[in-house]
């Protein structure tokens, strides 16, 4: 049975919209029914991130990863069932976007598993641009089958977005929606219901 949303998460209205390609331009007018969520990466720069779905899919895009020839990482931390929790558990999701595409199902920052790289420019149930150096739109597709929701409008849902660095070391930036959302902590994500 799914946690009833934690009072004081923050909560996103995620609008249906139309469907974009998945290709790393904007178009005109493409993610204009999406919502949109800030994250700041220090005083200068911030990443924008939009939120829309279609009946079958949750699309984002993180606009603004790049800046003066430093360039962060978009993941997506996915709770479909509003476990929550002081650590990850089957069912949550992390989807990170990078010269790969990368994902854990109740565990996250899965890029090798018994010393094989895991990560893929291909997988299964969602897709991302894989950026080249110069790219500074990422663009998202998840399909709600990959989530587990087989009819979307009007669930909530876990959510929290990051950005990184991805050096892999100890000392990995991440910068997060909701601001307070830590990787390791599902409870401290926010919330988001499909409209």
């Amino acid at each position: 049975m799914a946690a009833a949303a934690a009072p004081g998460r923050p909560r996103l209205k995620i609008p249906q919209g139309s469907s974009p390609s998945i290709d790393g331009v904007m178009n005109r007018k493409e993610w204009d029914d999406a919502a949109q969520v800030s994250i700041r990466i220090d005083s200068a720069w911030v990443v924008r991130a939009f939120l829309k779905h279609d009946a079958e899919n949750l699309y984002l895009a993180f606009a603004g990863v790049e800046r003066a020839g430093k360039r962060v990482f978009p993941e997506v931390l996915l709770d479909p069932q509003l476990r929550g929790g002081e650590k990850w558990s089957p069912g949550q999701l992390w989807l990170h976007v990078s010269n790969n595409l990368c994902e854990g199902n109740g565990e996250y920052n899965v890029y090798e598993r018994d010393g094989v790289f895991a990560c893929a420019h291909a997988k299964t149930g969602w897709e991302g641009n894989n950026p080249p150096n110069a790219a500074d739109i990422i663009e998202i597709r998840i399909s709600f089958a990959k989530i587990g929701l087989a009819a979307p409008l009007g669930k909530t849902i876990g959510l929290a977005l990051d950005v990184t660095d991805a050096t892999g070391r100890p000392d990995q930036l991440f910068h997060y929606w909701p601001a307070t959302a830590q990787i390791a902590r599902p409870a401290s994500w926010g919330t988001a219901v499909m409209e």
